[in-house]
C-alpha cells in the first residue's frame, strides 16, 4: 500500500514538474514575442530546440503561447477590471497574468486551482528579493482568484450601442481593424469572421498525386489511428474527421507533425489548393511562380504537370528559395528551376514564352488569423496600403512580359478588398488588354459561394471552414 502511494505521489510530482516546465517555456516565448517582430511559429520552434520537452509539454506550450497571443486584448481587459489603474505592471508580470487568465477563461482541461498555483509559481523567482517578491506573488494570486470568481460574468460594452468596443474586447481584435471591418462588411460579417478566426485551424493535407491517391493516404493515416476524409472543397485535399486535429496532437508515440513529414503528402490549407487549378497546369509547358516560397503552390503545380515541362520559381531572398528547394526535394518535384529576384523591379523578359504566371502576392495575411493570431497585432492600415501598392507593382511588372493569350493568376491569403478586388480593378483600368476569366470554369466542383459574381475565388473561414483566400484569373488579349 505504501509503495503504491509512493508511486502515485511520484507520478503526480512528475506531472506537476512537467506542467511547471511547460509554463516556464511558454512565458519565455511570450516575453520574446513582447520585444520581437518574430513570428509565433519561429519563437515556439526555437524554444523546442533549446528545451527538452516531450509531446504533451509541446502541445501545452503551443496552446498557451498561441492562446495568450490570440486572446491578448480580451485578457488584458478582464485583468484590468481587477487591477488598480495606477498600478503599472512590467512586461514579465503582465504576461504571467495573461497566462493565468487564459487558462482560467479558455482551457477547460486544467483545474482552476492548478492553473492559479502553477502561474503564481512563475513569479516566485522574485522571492529571493524578500518581502517584495512575496508581495508580487500574492498580488498575482489575488488577481487570478478574482478572475476565477468573476471573470466569466463580466459585462462587455453592448454590441448594439458600442459594436467596435464589444467585438474588440470580447473577441480580442485591434480596435482599428474592427472599425475597418464594420465599415466595409457590417456587424454580422465582422462577428462571424472574428469568431471563426479565433478557432484553432485544423490541419489539411494535399496528396502528392505523383506517388499516391487520396484513398490510399486516408487508409495509411487510419492505420496510425488518424481518421481522415477527402476534402469537399479541394480536389487533392484531405481533412480530418474531428476537424480539430493540429500538428501537436498525439498519434501513438509520435506527434502528427512527425508522421506527416513524408513525401506523399504536403501540409496545406484547402483554400491554397484551389489556386493552381486556375493556371490550367495540365495544358501548360512553361509556368512561372513569381512569389514562390515556401513552395506549396509551386509543388502542387509540378504535381499537376506530372513533373513535365518547366516551372521557374522566383522569390526575393536566397533563404526563401533554399526552403522551396528543400520542399521540392522532399516530395519528388523535378521540373522546378529557381531564381532569386525582386519581381517588382527585376527584368522579367525570361517569362515571354510562359503559358501562365502566378503571383501569390505578399499580403496582410488576415485570411490566416486562425493559424497566425499574431498578425492582428503586427499590421497597420498604412501597411495594408503599402502592400496594395507592392501587389499592383508585381502585376504591372509581370504583365508587360506575358505573351498575348497568356494567363496571369493573382492571389492572396487576405480578406481585404484593398488587397484583392481593388488591386485587380486598378490593374484592369490601367491595362485594358487584360480581362477576367470566371474561376468557375476551372473549379467546377467547388461550392458556388466560393466564386464571386465577378468570377473571383474568395473563401472565408466562417463561410467555408478554410482560410480566407482570394484569386483572379486574368488573360491577355491576343
Amino acid at each position: 500500500m505504501e509503495l503504491a502511494r509512493y508511486r502515485n505521489r511520484k507520478r503526480r510530482n512528475l506531472a506537476l514538474s512537467r506542467m511547471t516546465n511547460a509554463r516556464k517555456v511558454a512565458l519565455t516565448c511570450l516575453l520574446t514575442l513582447s520585444h520581437s517582430s518574430a513570428s509565433i511559429a519561429s519563437v515556439v520552434d526555437s524554444a523546442f530546440e533549446r528545451h527538452a520537452v516531450d509531446g504533451r509539454e509541446r502541445r501545452l506550450i503551443n496552446g498557451l503561447v498561441y492562446g495568450v497571443i490570440r486572446w491578448q486584448k480580451q485578457l488584458d481587459w478582464v485583468l484590468d477590471q481587477f487591477i488598480n489603474p495606477r498600478f503599472q505592471l512590467d512586461v514579465r508580470h503582465r504576461n504571467i497574468l495573461r497566462l493565468g487568465a487564459f487558462q482560467l477563461l479558455h482551457l477547460d482541461g486544467i483545474p482552476a486551482h492548478a492553473a492559479i498555483f502553477e502561474t503564481v509559481q512563475l513569479a516566485t523567482s522574485d522571492r529571493r528579493r524578500g518581502n517584495r517578491g512575496r508581495k508580487t506573488a500574492g498580488f498575482i494570486n489575488a488577481v487570478l482568484r478574482s478572475v476565477q470568481r468573476e471573470g466569466a460574468t463580466l459585462t462587455y460594452p453592448q454590441l448594439e450601442t458600442h459594436p467596435t468596443e464589444h467585438i474588440a474586447f470580447s473577441l480580442s481584435y485591434p480596435t482599428w481593424l474592427v472599425q475597418r471591418w464594420l465599415q466595409t462588411r457590417g456587424v454580422s460579417w465582422t462577428l462571424a469572421f472574428c469568431r471563426a478566426s479565433n478557432q484553432v485551424a485544423p490541419l489539411a493535407l494535399r496528396v502528392n498525386t505523383l506517388l499516391t491517391n487520396r484513398e490510399d493516404v486516408c487508409q495509411s493515416l487510419a492505420a496510425n489511428g488518424i481518421a481522415a476524409t477527402a476534402s469537399e472543397i479541394a480536389p487533392d485535399g484531405i481533412t480530418f474527421g474531428n476537424r480539430a486535429m493540429t500538428a501537436f496532437d498525439a498519434a501513438g508515440e509520435k506527434t502528427l507533425k512527425d508522421i506527416l513529414n513524408r513525401e506523399d503528402i504536403y501540409v496545406q490549407d484547402e483554400s491554397a489548393m484551389l489556386i493552381p487549378y486556375l493556371l490550367s497546369p495540365t495544358d501548360a509547358k512553361f509556368i512561372v511562380d513569381l512569389c514562390a516560397s515556401p513552395g506549396g503552390k509551386t509543388t502542387h503545380l509540378a504535381h499537376l504537370m506530372r513533373n513535365t515541362g518547366k516551372i521557374v520559381a522566383v522569390d526575393v531572398a536566397a533563404e526563401k528559395i533554399a526552403l522551396l528547394k528543400k520542399n521540392c526535394r522532399r516530395i519528388g518535384v523535378r521540373n522546378v528551376e529557381t531564381q532569386v529576384m525582386d519581381a517588382t523591379k527585376a527584368d522579367l523578359r525570361f517569362m515571354r514564352q510562359a503559358d501562365a504566371v502566378l503571383i501569390d502576392a505578399p499580403c496582410s495575411g488576415f485570411g490566416t488569423l486562425r493559424r497566425h493570431p499574431d498578425i492582428r497585432w503586427n499590421k497597420t492600415a498604412e501597411q495594408i496600403r503599402d502592400l496594395s501598392n507592392i501587389q499592383y507593382n508585381l502585376l504591372k511588372n509581370a504583365a508587360q512580359h506575358i505573351k498575348p493569350g497568356g494567363i496571369l493568376v493573382y492571389s492572396t491569403c487576405s480578406t481585404e478588398p484593398m488587397e484583392n478586388e481593388k488591386v485587380v480593378e486598378r490593374f484592369l483600368t490601367d491595362y485594358p488588354m487584360w480581362t477576367v476569366e470566371n474561376a468557375q470554369q476551372f473549379l467546377p466542383e467547388v461550392p458556388p459561394s466560393i466564386i464571386t459574381p465577378e468570377g473571383f475565388v474568395q473563401t472565408f473561414p466562417h463561410e467555408h471552414g478554410v482560410d480566407g483566400a482570394f484569386a483572379a484569373r486574368l488573360r491577355k488579349a491576343v
